[in-house]
């Protein structure tokens, strides 16, 4: 297959084990032979960029993230590109979710470039998730009243319902958002036209690296884009079965047996 330039990872039920964790040790010197060989390594991910640095800490080479589903593009420090949902189209969504019991989510979340809004009376479902996934949350009287360049609407519904939400609020809202199912019961909405594939795609792009020559992991349905663009799109044996139909390989291991590491070592290996 072609050379394998680029790395990019989902890190919640793909790179970190179900204690969010990941082995520290063998991926550093993982990193070091990816530095060897000419390969970057990327995070994707649907989170925002403070906690996705709080994640890597432990591996500080680690310094280019897709955050908030592609909308926001970091590497070294320095934004290269972020695509905030318009300013009209977060008021007209939050209200129509807000006002309607059958959307109205446990929580909902602004996902802005200065913090994550949360109305002051939303009680998140699992409060230390919560104070894990956002350290930079700021309680609002009125979401609708926000001022800050939002990135991301996230919400919590019950987890055997999200992707029949998702698709709900697509059909309510058509060419304005992207809803898509992200784990543990949560939906994130981002501008029309934006997933982790365009925003990893654009980033490859300032590398001069084609989509042919990257291999991507994840595990959900905000995967699948990446994971049908990419050359060697890699299903997590715990994803879910509609990212598993759209990937080249499922590992032989999953999320809580270092199923992204292995997968790495063999790509070093040249064996994929």
């Amino acid at each position: 297959m072609t050379r394998i330039k680029l790395i990019a990872t989902d890190v919640d039920g793909t790179f970190l084990n179900s204690q969010r964790q990941y082995n520290h040790t063998r991926f550093d010197q993982q990193l070091t032979r990816l530095t060897a060989a000419g390969i970057h390594f990327v995070v994707a991910s649907g989170n925002h960029l403070g906690h996705l640095e709080k994640v890597f800490a432990p591996t500080p080479r680690v310094q280019t993230f897709v955050a908030e589903n592609g909308s926001l593009i970091v590497n070294q420090g320095q934004t290269l590109l972020e695509t905030p949902v318009d300013a009209t189209v977060v008021k007209q969504v939050v209200t129509a979710i807000l006002a309607d019991v059958t959307l109205r989510p446990q929580v909902l979340r602004l996902s802005g470039a200065h913090g994550t809004y949360i109305n002051q009376t939303d009680q998140p479902t699992d409060a230390k998730s919560q104070a894990y996934f956002f350290n930079n949350v700021v309680r609002v009287p009125d979401l609708t009243q926000v001022h800050d360049t939002i990135y991301k609407i996230n919400g919590e519904w019950p987890n055997e319902s999200i992707q029949q939400l998702a698709a709900k609020l697509n059909a309510r809202f058509p060419g304005q958002i992207n809803a898509m199912a992200s784990g543990f019961g949560s939906i994130d909405i981002v501008a029309a036209h934006m997933n982790k594939a365009i925003g990893l795609t654009e980033l490859a792009k300032t590398w001069h690296i084609d989509p042919s020559e990257i291999a991507a992991f994840g595990d959900n349905d905000n995967d699948r884009e990446m994971l049908a663009h990419v050359g060697l799109g890699v299903a997590m044996q715990n994803g879910t079965d509609s990212v598993k139909q759209v990937a080249n390989l499922i590992t032989p291991a999953d999320n809580d047996h270092d199923g992204v590491l292995d997968v790495i070592e063999a790509i070093l290996a040249d064996e994929v």
